[in-house]
């Protein structure tokens, strides 16, 4: 496992093509992305890698996107009550709905969740409406086109651009298929330099021993709740389990830059409609004898999605689809 570190700001695009001629304004949203911090890997490694595991970190702590199920209302975390549907069809046929058990104006709990609070949300317990959470924050700069073979400025050809960043000593926390020996990657857009931080302790140990005493509650209750931790393709049906609500965040639109073998200059990925990190799937246990093997695949697994190349390959994965799974009490729930 290792720690990325930017030297500055992070560029993050919009999945769009980007032509300073066109547009004079580039937009730059963050979400954990795996793409920019794997072909940095395999740039500087000089091989293809597969990457098992990405976060924020920052001291000895990750940091986890906020699950959406949760609320904010009035300086109060108000989580969901799971309620079954009596005699109601959904589109979907889902048969299960979320119960705020408000009338208040409700916001997400925005940011990223320091995994000691993270921990309690997965055994179900409440969380202080006080934590600490980390948000990146948004840069506006002016820029203008190079021409890469004269190193010249082009003409007509400036722009202005959002850059990403964030507090002094928050890194990227990641584990590569191999260990590397390498001191610095460039990372995202605009060839931004990181510096890698070598980590002999592993960061994730705090929810790997946490997972069987969540699996014991699962076993417990029939039901759990699987949170995506990067995002992903699809919604999976899994096997001994049933989908029976789901909370997810708006879905939006990536593409990126691949290159084949011998190929110089590459070209885009096709376009790519991805379900956030944060997003929040239940299920319902139908066979309690498949409950290890749900576990051992999709806790801390980069596992949760459908195949579809080049970035949802299970001879390559990249990071994305990393999820984790939460106990699920129907007998708890409401305002913490």
């Amino acid at each position: 496992m290792i720690g990325i570190k930017p030297f500055d700001v992070l560029t993050f695009g919009d999945g769009k093509p980007f032509n300073a001629t066109e547009r004079v304004f580039r937009e730059s949203g963050f979400f954990i992305n795996p793409i920019p911090i794997i072909s940095g890997l395999n740039k500087a490694a000089g091989k293809k890698l597969n990457l098992e595991f990405i976060s924020l970190a920052k001291g000895e702590n990750l940091y986890f996107k906020a699950p959406i199920d949760i609320k904010v209302a009035n300086n109060r975390v108000i989580k969901p009550v799971v309620r079954k549907l009596d005699n109601v069809i959904t589109e979907e046929n889902l048969e299960y709905f979320l119960d705020y058990q408000t009338s208040e104006k409700m916001e997400d709990l925005n940011g990223y969740l320091k995994d000691e609070e993270y921990i309690k949300y997965l055994k179900d317990e409440e969380i202080s409406a006080n934590t600490e959470l980390l948000r990146p924050y948004k840069e506006l700069r002016t820029g203008i086109a190079i021409d890469r073979s004269t190193r010249t400025t082009k003409e007509g050809h400036l722009f202005t651009q959002t850059f990403i960043r964030f507090e002094e000593d928050v890194y990227f926390y990641v584990k590569p298929s191999e260990d590397l020996n390498i001191d610095t990657v460039i990372v995202g857009g605009e060839s931004r330099l990181s510096v890698i931080i070598k980590k002999d302790k592993d960061l994730t140990e705090r929810l790997l021993k946490e997972k069987e005493n969540i699996k014991n509650i699962v076993r417990k209750t029939g039901f759990f709740k699987l949170i995506l931790l990067s995002p992903t393709n699809k919604v999976l049906e899994i096997e001994g389990a049933k989908i029976i609500a789901k909370v997810l965040g708006k879905p939006f639109i990536y593409s990126s830059w691949i290159k084949l073998p011998n190929d110089k200059t590459g070209f885009p990925t096709r376009i790519f409609r991805l379900i956030p990190e944060g997003s929040v799937i239940y299920y319902k246990v139908e066979d309690k004898s498949k409950i290890d093997e749900i576990f051992d695949k999709y806790y801390l697994k980069p596992a949760y999605y459908e195949l579809e190349y080049p970035y949802f390959d299970t001879k390559n994965p990249t990071g994305f689809g990393l999820s984790i799974i939460g106990a699920l009490n129907l007998n708890k729930g409401g305002q913490g």
